[in-house]
């Protein structure tokens, strides 16, 4: 495989925000696909104060070669001051899927 699928999560304050972020980087080409799940119950620390809150999570599924702008697109259009933003590299996809995530332009 010479090119690679890039896969990453985010989380958002609600599903809107979540549907809003996953739609637009599909319709500006830097992902072939957004899926939005949750609520997710996250538990973290912000500011030295423990913090609970219900949150979306939206995972993209992109050309590995997009990861650099779609990682800028998603913080400058994220609402928070700190963004998740976690990325990997699928060690395997099949051949048809690996084709139509490439094919998106």
């Amino acid at each position: 495989m010479t090119e690679a699928i890039g896969i990453a999560w985010t989380t958002l304050p609600s599903r809107e925000e979540a549907d809003r972020l996953a739609e637009g980087a599909v319709a500006a080409g830097l992902a072939a696909c957004g899926q939005v799940d949750g609520p997710v119950r996250s538990h973290y620390t912000w500011e030295g104060q423990v913090q609970c809150e219900d949150e979306f999570r939206v995972t993209f599924k992109f050309a590995a070669p997009k990861g650099k702008d779609l990682e800028s697109w998603v913080h400058s259009h994220h609402p928070y001051k700190v963004p998740q933003w976690l990325a990997i590299e699928a060690t395997h996809a099949s051949s048809s899927y690996l084709a139509w995530v490439l094919g998106v332009r």
